[in-house]
């Protein structure tokens, strides 16, 4: 006959191992491990802890979307779009030098990309007379 009090025992004794094993465990408060630096030589600075690029579908056609957070020291950041060969800068907004931002970067009304396709998007950085300009890519994206 099993011994209900020393299955018991040995269950407790796992999950109290299990949770002293997480409760050594800590979260770090460096966001920017996790992400990218730039930087140039007057100073301005962009490190963005999350670039995610996703897909929707209109009808025949799609846009490349882009959701994009960070920190900065620039007084204004913006993000190129393009629509079936317009380009246009999108505002991001920073408050407290965090940025959040979830922009439509490219569409196509009539298709959309068979197999699988990159895309890209120019980041800038105003900070005073300073502007830091970088390119972001989407790596592989499919329909």
């Amino acid at each position: 006959m099993k011994n209900p009090i020393g299955t018991l025992s040995i269950q407790l004794f796992i999950i109290t191992g299990l949770l002293l094993a997480f409760a050594g465990c800590k979260k770090s408060n460096d966001l920017s491990a996790n992400g990218q630096i730039y930087t140039d030589a007057k100073g301005t600075k962009v490190i963005v802890n999350t670039a995610n690029w996703y897909l929707t579908r209109q009808g025949n056609g799609g846009t490349v979307n882009l959701k994009l957070s960070g920190t900065t020291n620039a007084d204004r950041i913006t993000i190129t779009t393009y629509g079936d060969g317009l380009a246009s800068d999108y505002g991001v907004k920073i408050t407290g030098g965090q940025f959040n931002a979830d922009a439509g970067i490219s569409f196509s009304v009539t298709a959309v990309p068979a197999g699988t396709f990159q895309s890209s998007t120019t980041l800038k950085a105003f900070r005073g007379t300073d502007t830091l300009v970088t390119k972001l890519n989407s790596g592989d994206l499919h329909y």
